[in-house]
């Protein structure tokens, strides 16, 4: 049994620190209003279930941020994974100093952080930095991805080890449509991948 938070389209300030949790994932649902703020610190996460954090059909209001920062994250299949995700009008997810693991090395969607669907604009950012990611991929873009009015995706200076059995590892997977327009900027930089690849789009 995990812990589940639900939005209810109010702003609110969640705040996760310090925590472990052995059992069950860390659950966030609804509809985050705007100016809420999420923040993951300093914790120890680690479970056998699919993921360890997990939102489900979460939508977050504008100028909401979500802030995974300095923890230990271990999930079977995913460390994160992030249903659908918009970002517009400052919003961000700021994903840094983390350790992510899986322990699935035989299933190609196995992940450090898995995104169904984000949609940044309007100046939101999607910043992963600083982190140390080992599965069989680091970052799964799965369906969708749309970057536009100067919002920006960008993996940094991360270390990522492949551990897959069967497939080719890479720090960012495409397995999407992906669209950019209005001074949007994707960028990969600064990365130690070893002999895995840095970015394979299927």
């Amino acid at each position: 049994m995990g812990l589940s938070i639900k939005g209810s389209g109010v702003r609110v300030h969640v705040s996760v620190t310090s925590s472990m949790l052995y059992s069950g994932d860390l659950e966030f649902e609804g509809h985050f209003g705007v100016s809420s703020q999420i923040l993951v610190a300093g914790s120890t996460l680690v479970t056998t279930s699919s993921s360890a954090i997990h939102f489900l059909r979460s939508t977050f209001g504008e100028n909401t941020k979500l802030l995974l920062l300095d923890n230990h994250i271990e999930g079977n299949i995913y460390a994160v994974y992030l249903s659908v995700v918009a970002l517009v009008d400052g919003g961000g997810i700021i994903v840094k100093g983390n350790t992510l693991r899986t322990k699935k090395k035989d299933d190609k969607l196995s992940s450090a952080l898995l995104v169904e669907t984000v949609d940044v604009g309007k100046g939101g950012y999607f910043d992963m930095e600083n982190s140390t990611m080992s599965a069989v991929n680091g970052i799964y873009l799965f369906e969708v991805t749309t970057l536009r009015s100067a919002g920006l995706l960008r993996v940094a200076n991360c270390t990522f080890v492949g551990r897959a059995e069967g497939f080719n590892s890479t720090l960012v997977f495409l397995d999407c449509s992906v669209t950019l327009e209005g001074g949007a900027q994707w960028r990969v930089e600064g990365n130690v991948a070893g002999a895995a690849s840095v970015l394979s789009i299927s």
